[in-house]
């Protein structure tokens, strides 16, 4: 179990940024997670909305943007969209607004 002080708490629509794996240095969003460790993660080309990735929340760094609209989406049930997925971290990502919150 992770310590609390440790934990990087996420939660749908939050965008991460990759920090060990193949992946380094990638934005990502979070579409659910798995008890405080492990989230699920797509970005809508390497992992599809269909079949997120698993990653340990120790290896992601939070940044300060929550995309509202997925996270109203997979509240509400409604698929997400690779398509619209990609348009909105690439949206998020040309805007040079990846600032990220230290922990894990």
């Amino acid at each position: 179990m992770i310590p609390a002080e440790m934990a990087v708490q996420l939660r749908a629509g939050d965008v991460v940024k990759v920090r060990q794996g193949k992946y380094t240095g990638n934005l990502f969003v979070v579409v659910a997670t798995e008890g405080e460790s492990r989230a699920f993660i797509t970005d809508g080309k390497k992992y599809s909305t269909n079949k997120p990735k698993k990653k340990n929340v120790m290896h992601l760094q939070r940044t300060q943007i929550n995309l509202e609209d997925v996270a109203g989406r997979v509240a509400g049930g409604k698929p997400l969209d690779n398509g619209w997925l990609i348009q909105r971290i690439s949206t998020v990502s040309s805007n040079g607004s990846t600032s990220c919150i230290q922990g894990g």
